[in-house]
This record gives structure tokens, sequence and C-alpha cells, in this order.
């Protein structure tokens, strides 16, 4: 009886079928983002000697971020790599992180993330998702085809927002902007017809997804780091096995921390290839520009709450980066 149960024990072990999570980004194929991606896919492999395999959509197969979120809502897809704005589809509270002119420099946001990443993980386990890592984009810039030295050179132009995106829809209207909202895919289309001409984007978000080569002029002061993170449907987590969860979820922090290093190094290299490039920066707007976009940015911000975030939450980041 005995050897009997020792057969059916390795020879269930034998036809276990691994499990498989499937993840989708925008990031497109080849970049940083999903260049990383893959090393630890390579490491999750190995360390669970093949029981959990990662498959990565990159590129905007699966869509748009409101895509990837539906398809992870119906079981198409177990987990994405996002930007702010697929995040706050499943945790609204995220973009307390992302408001204009919260965080320009990255020693400020490390210390907020560091004071409040906890909590703003909890509110992602609440809604059915396990934060897998943080990640960025960069320093948000506008990129345009014509110069922007004003807001009135601003108001002139077919300025882009992301369809998505309630942040840059609320400062834009604010300031007097009529925004094209456009899902991310239909961004190069639109830049190559003319249907838009000014972007906002990081260095490397520009370069990875081929807009600097139809724009001219970058501001020179970033309004915002464009945050990042990778999370997974719990539903799916649970299927992978108990002894692994934690080892999994270490190495994927591990890459993730990478990969903020990795993302703010590749930023700087790609802002001195744009430059090399041809394209233009452009100085700051002149002080009353400047307090009316600040100002704009104070009462977009307010607005944000209850809605998005609490204010209590707003208080708590606000202190974290001084």
């Amino acid at each position: 009886m005995l050897p009997l149960l020792f057969v059916l024990l390795f020879s269930s072990l034998a036809t276990a079928k691994p499990v498989e999570i499937k993840i989708a980004t925008v990031a497109p194929r080849g970049s940083i983002w999903t260049r990383i991606f893959q090393r630890f896919k390579a490491r999750v492999h190995k360390l669970s000697k093949g029981q959990v395999k990662l498959r990565l959509y990159p590129g905007q197969v699966q869509g748009d971020e409101r895509d990837v979120v539906r398809k992870m809502r119906t079981g198409q897809l177990d987990g994405g790599a996002f930007t702010a704005i697929g995040l706050a589809m499943i945790n609204p509270e995220v973009l307390v992180m992302q408001m204009p002119g919260m965080f320009r420099e990255y020693d400020k946001l490390d210390k907020a993330r560091a004071a409040l990443g906890k909590r703003l993980e909890a509110g992602f386990l609440k809604r059915g998702y396990v934060l897998m890592g943080w990640g960025e984009v960069g320093k948000v810039h506008m990129f345009s085809k014509h110069p922007v030295k004003s807001l009135a050179d601003l108001r002139k132009r077919k300025v882009w927002v992301w369809t998505d995106d309630p942040i840059s829809k609320a400062m834009m209207r604010k300031l007097g902007v009529s925004p094209r909202l456009l899902s991310l895919p239909a961004v190069l289309p639109a830049l190559n017809t003319g249907m838009v001409d000014t972007v906002f984007n990081s260095p490397l978000g520009c370069a990875a997804l081929q807009w600097h080569a139809k724009v001219k002029y970058m501001s020179t002061e970033s309004m915002a780091i464009a945050i990042g993170a990778t999370v997974v449907s719990k539903k799916a987590w649970n299927k992978v096995p108990a002894d692994l969860r934690d080892k999994i979820r270490e190495l994927s922090r591990k890459y993730h921390r990478a990969l903020l290093k990795r993302t703010r190094r590749d930023n700087e290299r790609a802002l001195a290839t744009l430059k090399k490039l041809g394209i233009q920066m452009l100085p700051s707007y002149a002080n009353k520009d400047r307090q009316a976009v600040e100002k704009a940015a104070i009462a977009v911000t307010k607005s944000f709450v209850p809605r998005y975030f609490s204010k209590d939450l707003l208080r708590k980041v606000l202190a974290a980066r001084r």
C-alpha cells in the first residue's frame, strides 16, 4: 500500500501543470521596463523549478491600460505593469502621488513612498490585487512641434491628454487649454497627422514610444514624476504555491528597485540623446505664468478630495515629502 501511495504522489507532482501568470504592459518591447521583466521572469522560473511561469504581453498588444484592467477583472489577464493611470482604475488613492507639482525630485518621492507605500499597498489588497513592486516612467516634460514659451502659446497648441488621465484633463482645463483626448496607442498616429502637436512624457518614454522624431521642443522644467507599479490579481496570486509567494514577491521587489535605478539613469541618457538629435530646450514660464500654473495645481489637488483620496492621506503625503 505504501509504495502505491508514493507512486500516486510523485505521479501527481509530475503531471501538475505550472501556474502561469499573464501580465500586460503598454511599455514597448525591448524597452528597459520589458528587459528587466524578462530577467525577473527567468529568475522566477529557476526559483520555482518551473512551477511558476510568467508571460508578458508588451507594447500595447493587449490594448490601452483601461483594456488591461478590464481583462484582469474578467480573468483574461492576471496582472499589469501600469502607470498611475491604470493603477488609479484599481485604487484611486494612488493619484495622490501623481498630482501636478507634488514631486519634482526623486529623493522626495522616495521619502513619501517609503512612508506611505504600505498604506497604498493595503488599498490594492483591499480591492483584490497584490502590488508586486513600484516603478516609474520618470520626470514628465512637455514636448511640442512648436515653441511653447507661455500659457498663451500653450492655449494655441493641439495638446494631447490621455483619455483616462483625470489629473491632466483637470489641469489643462484649469489653464484654459482644450485638450485632445486620445488613448496612448493613438498618440503616434496623431502626431503623424497633426491631430496633436504637443505631448507629455519623460525623455525615456518619449524615445521608447518613438514620439521624439515628431517633436522639436522640450520644456526644461518637469511637471511631475510619472510613477507606476506592477499588480497581480489576488485570485491569480493565490494559485502560486504558498511556500513560494513570499520568495517571489521579495524577488519582484528586488527587480523593481533595480528598475527604478535603471529608469532614472536611462532617462538622463535619453535626455542627452534627445539634445544631440536637435530637440531644443525651452526655458520655464515667466513668473506670471508660473504662478498661474502653481495656483492651478493647488486647485486641482484640492478638487480631488475626497473623490480620489482623503484629506488625511493628502496631508500625510505633503508632510512626508519635506
